[in-house]
């Protein structure tokens, strides 16, 4: 059956700016009800996902981590597999302690990022059931043999931002090959005179870690908000900075250095965008009923090369509160697991290729055939899977 009913996501986020506390920061998925009695997979036809399926290419051996918020394992879409035992529910220690046991333990920089198990992992909020089963879905996934592990971060209704990034140093020891992160504030990182959070991303490149990340849902311009950043918020009176989405969500981008825009770290991080199935940028609702829709890269050479774009608007997935129901949910946090399917099955066809080089595969076969086709809205173009399975793998071999 098929589960009528818009899904409530909290949209709050903190300003990038400033000090190392533990503000929260919004998923990225946007709402759309949903009546219709069958589950569409539309969504699949889009990236040419049934040439995988036909293979019988599956993503087996391949370890992907989804940080989220918890996945209802025993929905009849994920066909009674298990989780990695790796799985579990995190917090920061920011967000775990109380100010005064942070003072005496005299924690400070990213120790106050250090991600904390508070139990097993448990889906209430429904985000994280529906984004993994459209990696891990036998029905509406990308990659249903794949080896899955969820990363709960979700202590309240909004994610622990904090955690999420406090877990990369942990995911090493876990052998976790792509790092699905349909939450946003993890896709850069702050150097300034409160903390330097670079080191928390190393061990993508020394543990070849893939690592894709939601590209957002508040209709930015990536280029603008980030490396152009032409609002100066903070001189701006009260009304105009709430009425500016660049100020009300990127208060200062001066000390945030995007992944994209790191040499070392680039060829382990994607950026996924959202469309719909005309292939045009995604519009939906937010969860408070503003208008907005898929982020974009802009013009910026370095944030279009590390931009991928996949199906994103009215996308079946699995239904957190009951094991049988479906929901349709727009969002670039359904864009984003696509893609880390997509990776699973690369890797799973050609596990000598380093993980990089398996994003570099995703990047450089994305569809950019089609009319309309934009680099400053699309990146490089389109999942096909199809095409990502053709490569010659032999030419990435030194990747």
């Amino acid at each position: 059956m098929k589960q009528i009913l818009t899904l409530s996501l909290s949209v709050v986020l903190a300003a990038c700016g400033g000090g190392s506390g533990g503000g929260s920061e919004s998923s990225t998925s946007a709402p759309v009800q949903n009546n219709q009695p069958t589950i569409d997979t539309a969504h699949l036809d889009l990236i040419n996902a049934a040439y995988a399926r036909n293979l019988s290419i599956e993503g087996a051996g391949v370890t992907v981590a989804v940080i989220d918020s918890g996945v209802n394992v025993n929905h009849d879409e994920f066909g009674g597999k298990t989780l990695n035992q790796n799985s579990g529910s995190y917090v920061s220690a920011v967000n775990y302690y109380t100010l005064d046991e942070l003072e005496a333990m005299e924690l400070s920089g990213t120790d106050l990022y250090e991600p904390i198990r508070t139990g097993e992992q448990e889906d209430v909020f429904g985000h994280g059931t529906h984004v993994t089963s459209l990696t891990w879905g036998e029905n509406v996934g990308v990659a249903p043999e794949a080896d899955v592990l969820m990363l709960d971060v979700y202590p309240t209704g909004s994610p622990d931002p904090l955690a999420a990034k406090g877990l990369i140093a942990e995911m090493k020891a876990m052998g976790v090959d792509f790092i699905n992160a349909s939450l946003t504030g993890v896709d850069y990182y702050e150097v300034s005179e409160f903390v330097d959070e670079r080191p928390l991303f190393t061990d993508l490149d020394a543990q070849n870690m893939g690592f894709i990340v939601s590209g957002g849902n508040f209709g930015l311009d990536m280029t603008e908000t980030f490396i152009t950043n032409p609002v100066n918020c903070q001189d701006l009176p009260a009304e105009e900075r709430d009425n500016s989405l660049t100020c009300k969500f990127i208060f200062d981008a001066t000390p945030v250095t995007l992944l994209a825009k790191d040499v070392e770290l680039a060829d382990n991080f994607l950026w996924v965008g959202a469309v719909n199935q005309d292939r045009t940028p995604s519009e939906f609702l937010l969860s408070d009923g503003a208008e907005a829709g898929t982020n974009v890269p802009g013009d910026d050479a370095d944030i279009q090369a590390r931009w991928i774009s996949a199906p994103g608007t009215a996308v079946d997935g699995a239904f957190f509160d009951n094991n049988t129901e479906y929901l349709q949910v727009s969002g670039t946090s359904q864009a984003a697991p696509l893609v880390t399917g997509a990776a699973a099955l690369v890797k799973g066809q050609f596990p000598a290729l380093t993980n990089a080089a398996v994003l570099q595969i995703l990047l450089d076969t994305a569809d950019r055939s089609f009319e309309g086709y934009d680099p400053a809205v699309h990146g490089r173009g389109i999942l096909d899977i199809e095409a990502a399975l053709s490569v010659d793998s032999t030419q990435y071999e030194a990747l």
